[in-house]
């Protein structure tokens, strides 16, 4: 496939506008991913139950996505490290409750500035394959056009369908900045369904081995994307700010 056919294909994924949106769950086609795969994904739960992503960006921190509170108390919710399968007791997980929240000017009318850090109620334990550290992109960096990513979650792998019981993960492309907008990363899967959909808020967007994205909304049909993550690079310093506070200083 030539370049020129790739951008055209990306272009006719995306309009680019305003557009309402819903929370998102669902990781839709892709693969099952393998056990330790992904050894900084975050599983976000109530009662026991998985509503939304996350990524270990610290022994102490998660970030996720803000939207994934907007209707939900953080006092009840807890973030699981180190699972796989969520309807086995693993003996690999690690699970905490939420000490504070910090959050950076999040607009829920325009889907923007969705990003928000838990801070965990003590330090997790990194070990070499069931919980480690992802790491970000330096302050204001870009992702190109065309450049192949990774998404992967807990969910259904239709709309409306059950949680999946292990995580799956899809290959995205990035599409041109000019079909998107200067606030996101926006992806697409060029040759079937594939994508992010209800439920699955906060997961990280994994290019090069970095967190270049929170996974924020969707336009179109579940799997049909194009999808919208918010940029990390946009919010590094604020995210060192937070992370490097000095004990005993709670985020705002």
């Amino acid at each position: 496939m030539t370049a020129l056919r790739l951008l055209g294909l990306l272009a006719g994924l995306l309009a680019t506008s305003r557009a309402g949106s819903a929370p998102l769950v669902d990781i839709v086609g892709g693969r099952k991913a393998r056990r330790q795969e992904f050894p900084f994904l975050a599983s976000i739960q109530t009662q026991g139950r998985h509503f939304c992503g996350g990524a270990l960006i610290h022994p102490g921190f998660i970030l996720t996505a803000a939207s994934c509170f907007q209707s939900r108390n953080t006092g009840t919710a807890t973030v699981v490290l180190g699972a796989y399968n969520l309807r086995r007791r693993e003996r690999s997980r690690q699970t905490f409750s939420i000490r504070s929240i910090s959050e950076n000017g999040y607009d829920p009318q325009e889907n923007l500035n969705d990003v928000l850090l838990l801070q965990l109620d003590r330090q997790a334990n990194l070990t070499s394959s069931t919980v480690a550290v992802v790491p970000l992109p330096p302050q204001n960096a870009t992702v190109e056009a065309g450049t192949n990513c990774q998404v992967a979650g807990w969910g259904a792998q239709h709309h409306r369908g059950r949680l999946s019981r292990v995580p799956r993960v899809v290959n995205v492309t990035v599409t041109p900045s000019d079909q998107c907008r200067p606030n996101n990363v926006c992806t697409g899967v060029l040759t079937r369904r594939g994508g992010i959909c209800q439920g699955d808020g906060g997961t990280p967007l994994v290019c090069n081995g970095l967190a270049h994205g929170v996974a924020s909304w969707s336009r179109g049909p579940c799997g049909r994307g194009p999808d919208f993550f918010a940029r990390v690079a946009l919010f590094r310093d604020w995210i060192d700010s937070v992370i490097n506070q000095p004990v005993g200083c709670a985020p705002a």
